[in-house]
């Protein structure tokens, strides 16, 4: 019995749930959980012991919010930096606790043993590591303090003359922003950006310093953790949900209302766009075609912004208003058509927008929140308008103030691991009935790309299945838009039910079967010939049919994409350069 309690607990940590140990090179022994908190709230949870075969330390992590995965994947992070074990061990370790107790020998502060810690709770970390983008479209990493560093966003997002209260809203927005999306470009070795992909940064005033520092550490809050948030500098008077411009993405319980009054006077703006300058952009983009014969709005959402628009002349002939916003911005700019809350008219030489508002309109408006503070609001009043259902936390429970009743929340049910051959499939217990099916789509998957490639399959490959869309986006650090992540041979992906509804799953599954194949062979190549293999192999190649000749994405279009239709216009011309290649006469692993 103890022999199969301690198999159990080493394949959790290396194949299961808290496969995120042996992911960070720790030999480890865990079990993971997900409780109902007696407020509602989930809390997810993981007890580790390391090294395996003999532990001399142990660490339990409650994520609040988070399930048992989160939890690992924080206490891989603790013992990875050392901050786990604060008594050296009295006889040596073995590996890898020796490289933990090597680098808390090193001098490694208690300050930032103190940032982990509070990160781990879901509260504000230890300082940004901002990339500051270069010329060359490089970034160089700077490490700032979180409070200078919202500071530096107000002056680069906010209103310079706007009141404190709402300097003070946009200030705890914009720190909710930033730790929620603190994984971002973990990937390129920083946390967040400087360009619109993440928060604008410009120099700080004594404006801007003020409300950073009056709202030190406080955030918005979802079940205990930073909530995944927006804001946009101007609704037009008329608020917009997530889920309407980025499918899959959160409306949290509580919904703001449509209208906002304190935006509404914004005077209506007007512009004109050259037919060769829309066909350049939807050209761009990814669609085929050569002229814009016409373009019509063929639906609108609950906030009057364009859903669907049609262009004749072009293949695919719809397009969503948000794509065709940012693709025509990139193009003829940002202040060509600066919402989607716009109608349109043809000219004699291209066509003519008229609308309200600027930027997207979900969440905090800025402007809004600017009137809202002339007119006496308070920063607590203004978020409260602008994000009901979250609450305000300042880093303890006794800190977090309530805006709104929210609804109760079912903690997720704890995944359950099995091996079935060489795929190792972590499934949360509500889906558990998919196994079978998605252990069959793993491996055609994988039969289909060897056999087309004859690339050497890893010996294990890890999928991960995440209990919900907040769960992925912590994992991985991806935006809402992101379906999978895969690292080596671990794969993470959304709910499937979530993937089913958006109609991705065998693309999804199979694309990221084909990172988990193929990026090892290619891992020294661009970007775009990684992502252009796992889509074009992805694809059924019989349904395949020649590319047009497209500029292949560099990769910051990739990696720090402005929105979801710039991600997949990117991806798609990356396809199509690979598809090109392949046309060309080259191998999969010849292609640069």
């Amino acid at each position: 019995t103890r022999a199969v309690l301690l198999e159990g607990l080493r394949g959790a940590a290396d194949y299961g749930t808290a496969s995120a140990l042996k992911a960070g090179g720790i030999s480890a022994l865990a079990k993971t959980g997900s409780i109902l908190m007696p407020g509602g709230a989930a809390l997810g949870l993981v007890g580790a012991l390391t090294p395996a075969d003999r532990p001399t330390h142990g660490i339990v992590v409650a994520a609040p919010g988070g399930a048992g995965v989160d939890a690992a994947a924080i206490a891989a992070d603790l013992f990875s930096q050392g901050t786990a074990a604060p008594v050296a061990p009295t006889s040596a370790p073995k590996a890898p606790y020796a490289q933990l107790a090597s680098a808390s020998a090193r001098g490694q502060s208690g300050e930032l043993r103190k940032d982990l810690a509070v990160a781990a709770s879901g509260r504000e970390g230890g300082p940004i590591r901002l990339g500051r983008t270069l010329a060359n479209g490089s970034a160089r990493v700077e490490a700032i303090a979180v409070d200078d560093y919202i500071a530096q966003v107000l002056a680069g997002e906010g209103q310079p003359r706007a009141g404190d209260a709402a300097q003070q809203a946009l200030a705890i927005t914009a720190r909710t922003f930033a730790m929620a999306n603190r994984n971002r470009h973990r990937r390129e070795g920083f946390d967040l950006c400087d360009t619109t992909h993440c928060q604008v940064v410009r120099a700080a005033t004594a404006t801007t310093k003020r409300a950073a520092q009056a709202t030190s550490g406080r955030l918005l809050l979802h079940q205990g953790q930073p909530a995944f948030v927006f804001y946009s500098a101007s609704c037009g008077g008329r608020m917009e949900s997530a889920s309407a411009v980025w499918p899959g993405a959160i409306d949290y319980a509580g919904a703001p209302p449509v209208h906002d009054d304190a935006d509404e006077s914004e005077p209506a703006w007007e512009s004109d766009v050259r037919v060769q300058d829309i066909e350049r952009a939807l050209r761009t983009a990814g669609l085929r075609g050569d002229r814009v014969r016409d373009i019509r709005v063929l639906t609108r959402n609950k906030s009057h912004r364009v859903s669907r628009l049609r262009v004749d002349g072009f293949t695919p002939a719809e397009i969503s208003g948000h794509e065709f916003r940012m693709a025509v911005g990139r193009v003829a700019g940002f202040q060509a058509i600066k919402s989607t809350a716009f109608d349109l008219s043809r000219t004699g030489t291209g066509y003519r927008f008229r609308g309200r508002g600027f930027g997207h309109g979900v969440g905090l408006c800025v402007i809004g929140a600017g009137s809202r503070a002339s007119r006496g609001e308070t920063a607590d009043a203004i978020l409260r308008f602008y994000y009901p259902g979250l609450t305000i936390g300042a880093g303890s429970p006794a800190a977090v103030t309530t805006l709104t009743a929210t609804a109760s929340v079912v903690a997720p049910r704890v995944p359950v691991t099995t091996v079935a051959t060489d795929i190792a499939l972590a499934l949360p217990g509500s889906e558990e009935r998919e196994r079978d099916n998605l252990l069959s789509l793993i491996r055609k998957s994988r039969d289909d790309i060897v056999k087309a490639t004859g690339a050497i399959p890893p010996a294990r490959l890890r999928i991960t299945v995440h209990p919900s869309v907040d769960s992925f986006g912590r994992a991985t650090g991806q935006p809402w838009w992101v379906s999978g992540a895969t690292e080596g041979a671990a794969i993470d992906l959304l709910p499937l039910t979530t993937l089913k509804q958006q109609g991705q799953l065998d693309r999804t599954v199979r694309h990221e079967v084909a990172h988990a194949l193929l990026d090892g062979a290619l891992s020294k190549r661009s970007l775009w010939v990684r992502e252009g293999a796992a889509a074009y192999f992805a694809s059924p190649s019989a349904s395949r049919t020649p590319a047009s000749r497209v500029t292949c994405p560099k990769d910051a279009e990739l990696l720090r994409p402005v929105s979801a239709g710039a991600q997949r216009e990117a991806y798609s011309r990356a396809e199509a350069c690979f598809a090109n290649a392949i046309g060309d006469g080259k191998r999969w692993d010849e292609v640069r």
